[in-house]
């Protein structure tokens, strides 16, 4: 689903077999955004290249692209370290994602656009059934497929993009964060309950209901980051 950097920095040599340097790119990333690798981690490139069998150097090359987009750092003398994502930075990531909605529910109205119901369902569902099985990574991977869903209706190739380039860090920092705070944290409900009043209101016509139940979850999430001084 997702079409980042490397895409077009790889595609430049070629299309004619998979790169080592993406197939370790993907598989380095993969892993980041799963929580895998957690934020502060080193990564050794002789561990990378023995785990992925291949030689040290299309592992450089992925490095080098996933340090491009954010998700590790060099520090001089210590080595490759995977990057935290600060709440600052995941806030203004959020606020993105419901300007987003908010659009495509106003173009929706004014220009009298539908919405995919039926693949608006199929993501909530999808998410219902990721909270109560556990499985996080489901869980705001249909979030955000909720989301595209929405923003697909307006037929913004632009905007799509950015949710795509949004996407795998939003990932990262709340899976990395549920995974390192697991003891503390209840399963998630908000966005569930928030995409629910959506459908719900873009089923029975009402677009205002929708962008209010947009707008409520927005409150609760920048009530959520009061907590870390933001």
């Amino acid at each position: 689903m997702e079409a980042t950097l490397s895409d077009r920095s790889m595609g430049k040599r070629g299309a004619a077999r998979p790169s080592l340097e993406k197939k370790a790119y993907q598989d380095i990333r993969a892993r980041i955004i799963s929580a895998e690798f957690l934020p502060g981690m080193l990564l050794s490139e002789n561990e990378l290249a023995d785990t992925l069998g291949m030689s040290r150097t299309p592992i450089r090359a992925a490095i080098s692209l996933l340090e491009t987009e954010g998700f590790l750092e060099s520090v001089r003398g210590r080595g490759v370290f995977v990057k935290e994502i600060s709440f600052r930075e995941f806030r203004e990531m959020f606020e993105v994602l419901v300007s987003m909605q908010l659009f495509a529910l106003d173009v929706a109205a004014a220009r009298g656009h539908a919405f995919d119901l039926p693949a608006l369902r199929e993501q909530l569902e999808r998410q219902a059934f990721a909270a109560e099985s556990g499985d996080y990574e489901a869980y705001y991977d249909s979030s955000l497929r909720f989301v595209g869903t929405m923003v697909a209706s307006c037929g913004n190739e632009s905007m799509r993009n950015i949710l795509e380039t949004i996407k795998g860090k939003y990932m990262f920092k709340m899976l990395s964060f549920r995974k390192m705070n697991a003891r503390s944290l209840p399963k998630p409900t908000h966005a569930r309950s928030a995409h629910a009043r959506i459908y719900d209101a873009l089923e029975r016509g009402d677009p205002a209901g929708a962008r209010e139940a947009v707008l409520a979850l927005n409150a609760f999430v920048y009530d959520q980051f009061s907590v870390f001084d933001i």
